[in-house]
This record gives structure tokens, sequence and C-alpha cells, in this order.
């Protein structure tokens, strides 16, 4: 039989799933309440890490010869010919780096004036994990000097849908707004191009989040007193949830632990060799100029 503990846990996730879902709608005129800014006087804050328990998953592997631009996108390879594209970036004590924090169901607060954007440099899209906003521009900038295909996709844990396709040519800007589908909470970015150029993206429904640094920490400052839900979600990991009180000019202390035993990567990503070796005996391989991937 199911312990209470685990069913209340269960439930709270699928309760604030629900709560993401509407928050995300706020501000294109969608049901659900409005976030309200104000002076945030006696705020406290929230403090923390995101760990992954376990080996870190092995890079995705894309082999550059399969798309186009081949000399100026080896500029960041194993020297191989293969661009890397390393999802989990964990110190040495576990510390997970690109892990979203945020805190839900906050009605009222500090100024919410973020504006996401990404760089397309080098054939990257950086930075990897950017949080957006549903039905608020985001801004794609292109630094490099070949033509890229920027497709936006909504979506949730199970159905992805296109929300947009922008070339960029090269040195070009664009503005693009996001339009989340209805029960969806997650953004991905990747060039119509060069397959390998990938991006992620959660939305907040106010200003109280932060992506994780190097070594997972996080710090959330200027909420307001209260109790409340607070969530880490990555990539490739399922969200996770826990309740928080935070007091007055206090500190919250909290951590997530996500289980590297939980991630599967799909085999053919994980092939290291070329599949077209034979045909480029003859040729040389780029030497990367811009960084040299380790596996």
């Amino acid at each position: 039989m199911m312990g209470e503990s685990v069913m209340w846990r269960r439930a709270m996730l699928v309760a604030l799933i629900t709560v993401v879902g509407t928050l995300i709608r706020v501000g294109g005129g969608s049901l659900g309440w409005a976030y309200e800014e104000m002076t945030v006087t006696s705020g406290g804050t929230i403090t923390g890490r995101v760990l992954l328990s376990g080996t870190p998953p092995p890079a995705r592997i894309f082999h550059l010869v399969f798309s186009p631009n081949l000399g100026f996108c080896g500029r960041i390879s194993d020297g191989k010919g293969n661009r890397l594209i390393r999802e989990f970036r964990v110190d040495d004590e576990g510390g997970l780096e690109g892990a979203v924090v945020s805190v839900v169901g906050v009605e009222r607060g500090k100024k919410f004036s973020y504006s996401p954007r990404i760089e397309l440099e080098n054939c990257r899209i950086t930075p990897f994990v950017t949080p957006i906003r549903n039905h608020e521009p985001i801004t794609i900038v292109n630094k490099d000097s070949i033509v890229h295909d920027i497709q936006g996709y909504s979506l949730n844990d199970q159905d992805t849908f296109a929300m947009f396709n922008k070339p960029m040519s090269p040195t070009d800007e664009a503005i693009k707004e996001i339009r989340l589908r209805k029960g969806h909470y997650l953004f991905r970015t990747q060039c119509g191009v060069h397959d390998f150029m990938q991006s992620w993206g959660m939305a907040v429904g106010n200003p109280y989040f932060a992506v994780t640094g190097e070594h997972g920490r996080f710090t959330i400052p200027d909420l307001p007193a209260g109790e409340y839900d607070i969530m880490a979600w990555h990539p490739r990991m399922k969200v996770q949830a826990q309740r928080i009180r935070v007091s007055a000019d206090g500190t919250a202390n909290v951590s997530f632990t996500f289980d590297a035993s939980e991630v599967e990567i799909p085999l053919h990503d994980l092939q290291t060799e070329y599949r077209l070796e034979t045909a480029l005996r003859s040729r040389q391989v780029p030497s990367p100029s811009v960084e040299l991937q380790m596996p």
C-alpha cells in the first residue's frame, strides 16, 4: 500500500503542474491571476543547491558531416568531426548546472522585468537553458557569419508543437513572441540546418526564479514572507517540488537531488564513429579552433 507521504508528494506535484500551467498563461488575456508588482520590504531569501546523484549521463554525439558548414561549425568539436552536447554539467560534489528553480503561486512581489535572450555563436545556442515568459518576447541574436534557421517549439511531458520558424541571416537579430499551447510549460529551440544547435526553456510566472550555476547553487531574494511551492527542473529530468516557508528578512535553504539513473539517451546519440566513415577517408576533418570538446 502506498505510504501517505508518497501519495501527498504525488498529489502536490500534480497540483503544482496545474498551477504552472495556469501561471504561464498570465499576460495573454487568459484565465488565471495576474502577478502584481509592489515594493517589497523585509523580503526573505531562498538559497540552495540542485544535485545529481550517480554518474552523469554521457554527452550526446552529433556528426558534423550530416550538416552544412562543416568548416565553420567545426570550430567546436572533439577533433574527430563530432559536436558534443553535454546536457549534464556537474561538479565534483554533484552540483548540477543549468537547472531552473522557480517559486510558484507568488501573487505579489518585486518588479517583473525579465526579458529572455538567446545567442547563436559558433553554431551553438546559448544559454542552453533559458527561462521564458508566455505571451512575451524573446530576443534571438545571430553572431555567426552563416545562416541559421531557428525553430521554436511548445511542449509538455507528452506533446510537442511547432511555435515559430525564423531564418536568421548572418549577424541578424529578431524578436519572437512566446506562445505556449494550453497546458504546456516548456520551450525548445533547434536550428533546422544544424540539428546539434539546441536549447531549452521553462515558463515562469513571476520574477522569483534562478538558473543554477556551475556548482548547482542558486539564490532567490526579495520574496514576501509566506509559504510557497518551489520547483526544480532540468531538460532531461522530471519536475521536483517542495513546500517551503519564507520569513521576513530570513533565509530559507532548500535542496533538490535528481537521479542520473532515470536518464535514457537514445543509442543513435551515443554513436562515436562516423556512419559515413568511408566517404570521409579522402577528406581532412577540420581541427577545432574555438573549443576542443572532451567526452
